[in-house]
């Protein structure tokens, strides 16, 4: 590996900020609609479960691929692959 490609503990480091983020804006949306959601009427406890889990799938999901290609440009020592998944996510 060169002096430049970052080790796999700063990839994991990476992939936890790329799921921080996703977090982030998960709780920020789903807040928001769930609170739409109880404007316009009452919300059951299993809708707003269903609500909830809906929007973790999605975030897990849509962040599967940005995670799997840091770990994979790790394997391969791409550095160009990981600093931009990192910028990505900053």
């Amino acid at each position: 590996m060169s002096p430049n490609t970052e080790s796999p503990v700063e990839v994991e480091e990476a992939v936890a900020r790329i799921d921080s983020r996703g977090a982030k804006i998960r709780r920020k949306q789903l807040q928001q609609t769930l609170s739409q959601l109880q404007h316009d009427g009452e919300l059951t406890a299993d809708q707003r479960l269903a609500v909830e889990e809906l929007s973790e799938r999605l975030v897990d999901r849509l962040l599967a691929v940005p995670r799997a290609s840091l770990q994979d440009a790790a394997r391969s020592a791409d550095e160009e692959t990981i600093e931009t998944a990192v910028s990505l996510f900053e």
